[in-house]
């Protein structure tokens, strides 16, 4: 939705840490279900906004907050 969003409304490039591939995967590693929404690229969704990521090493950085988030809710 945000990248429709973005896409029409022409703002230009995107700069994401990570992608939605990225957190299914991380999220199928661990043992999760997928998300509640399918991770399409933006490229897919929007193919004229220039996308410029993942960019290491703030992907990495989203990794583990993703993995603290998921500890925590667990207990």
């Amino acid at each position: 939705m945000c990248a429709a969003a973005h896409g029409w409304a022409g703002l230009g490039r995107v700069v994401a840490a990570a992608s939605a591939a990225q957190l299914a995967e991380w999220r199928a590693s661990w043992g999760l279900p997928p998300g509640p929404v399918t991770p399409l690229p933006l490229t897919d969704i929007a193919p004229g906004v220039l996308l410029i990521g993942p960019v290491a090493p703030f992907d990495a950085q989203m990794h583990e907050v993703h993995r603290r988030a998921l500890a925590q809710a667990e207990g």
